[in-house]
């Protein structure tokens, strides 16, 4: 049995520290939790500005 150890991108990271859940987000940004998944791995700049001026997330 393998075990694919969890990787937290930067986008991720970013997002989390902010509050954020990558469902949230997803429905936030108006894209599936899928497609979140997918920009976060491909972690092009523009999404990791546009999550740094995201606003902390209130609980």
């Amino acid at each position: 049995m393998t075990s694919k150890a969890k990787v937290i991108t930067k986008l991720q990271a970013i997002v989390n520290s902010k509050g954020w859940t990558f469902e949230a987000l997803a429905a936030r940004w108006e894209v599936s939790p899928r497609q979140m998944s997918r920009i976060a791995s491909a972690g092009k700049q523009r999404d990791i500005d546009a999550a740094n001026g995201l606003p902390d997330k209130k609980e």
